[in-house]
């Protein structure tokens, strides 16, 4: 997946597949860092994604002083 593809939902998913299988433990050894790497850039996604919404939530809640 492309990263201008990637939205918060997709990347959630992909997030949780990755901890489903670190929990299970299905991944190889060799498999882990990857996995720990991706991990970490989806994670910093999702977060930079729910601060976006939230800039913009109280951007339209909170009424302009003039």
């Amino acid at each position: 997946m492309k990263k201008n593809e990637l939205t918060y939902e997709s990347a959630l998913a992909e997030l949780e597949a990755i901890v489903e299988k670190i929990e299970k433990g299905s991944l190889e050894i060799s498999q882990l860092t990857p996995m720990l790497r991706r991990a970490q850039e989806l994670l910093k996604y999702c977060k930079a994604q729910l601060l976006q919404v939230e800039k913009d939530v109280n951007s339209i809640l909170t009424p302009d002083e003039d």
